[in-house]
């Protein structure tokens, strides 16, 4: 079931704060243009504004090389998946039913390395962030397609009649379920 965030973060006009601890590497860029175009992705149900500070920060994103580690009001959560995975992990913080942090951990090498391909790793796990938690709260194609294919040029997509991407896109079950929390 999807979680949404404590009324305290839904009043600031639908609209989340992230750390960005990405900008390295492959992943240089990937923050400033999810800056600017999550909010399309999302139908306008959630916008992104950059915190500069960590602890004040909703959603911190951070690269792995391995283990991610994140500690948020004395709870400390693991994120493991190789530094070469074609995804990332997000670890959500919630009290009394409702978000009041997330950890996104993207891998520090990844086998697939065009700004495509990573824009929709950081935007699978942005959604995720959004309080749409485990792999039953949204459908399964998009951004959730189930086994994307990275194809050269950036291109990615999946199941036969699945639309390639860029640019990115969320299917129906998931706009419903961002719609009920957001």
């Amino acid at each position: 079931m999807p979680v949404p965030w404590a009324a305290s973060i839904l009043q600031k006009a639908g609209e989340l704060t992230v750390y960005n601890g990405i900008e390295s590497g492959h992943w240089t860029g990937v923050f400033k243009f999810l800056l600017h175009n999550f909010s399309s992705l999302t139908n306008k149900k959630i916008g992104l504004k950059q915190e500069k500070d960590i602890d004040k920060a909703n959603v911190v994103m951070q690269i792995s090389s391995g283990t991610g580690t994140f500690t948020y009001d004395g709870t400390t959560a693991n994120a493991v998946f190789a530094a070469t995975a074609a995804h990332g992990k997000t670890i959500p913080f919630q009290r009394s039913g409702e978000m009041e942090k997330a950890a996104v951990f993207l891998p520090s090498k990844p086998t697939y390395d065009h700004k495509s391909h990573l824009i929709f790793i950081a935007a699978h796990e942005l959604i995720h962030a959004a309080g749409l938690v485990t792999n039953q709260d949204h459908g399964d194609d998009g951004v959730f397609m189930n086994l994307p294919n990275f194809l050269p040029g950036g291109k990615i997509n999946a199941q036969q009649g699945s639309k390639v991407m860029p640019p990115l896109f969320l299917d129906g079950k998931t706009h419903s379920a961002l719609g009920s929390i957001w």
